[in-house]
């Protein structure tokens, strides 16, 4: 690769950015407490309609719905946790198979 070209990521929504801005873009996400399905999609590398399924699971302690429009965040200190739990149950699930 020449000097010139620069690596980009593609991010929801179509918008290419460099990888210094993607980095930056994940560190911002990592310090939110709320964050979007779009965003928590981003942050974790979770596809955007597996996140949505994965939002109206009945066991999705980690959401918030706000105001009339119910607009839903998720909240990503227990999404983390969450998630940590989930794929602790599927590893030991794999090692009793």
């Amino acid at each position: 690769m020449c000097e010139t070209e620069q690596m980009t990521k593609h991010l929801l929504g179509g918008k290419n950015v460099s990888l210094d801005e993607y980095a930056a873009y994940l560190r911002v996400l990592g310090a939110k407490p709320f964050l979007t399905a779009k965003e928590a999609s981003t942050l974790f590398g979770i596809g955007y309609n597996r996140m949505s399924s994965i939002m109206k699971r009945p066991d999705a302690n980690f959401i918030m719905k706000v105001g009339n429009r119910k607009q839903t965040y998720i909240h990503r200190e227990t999404f983390e946790k969450w998630l940590m739990a989930k794929t602790a149950d599927v590893e030991d699930n794999t090692k009793s198979n």
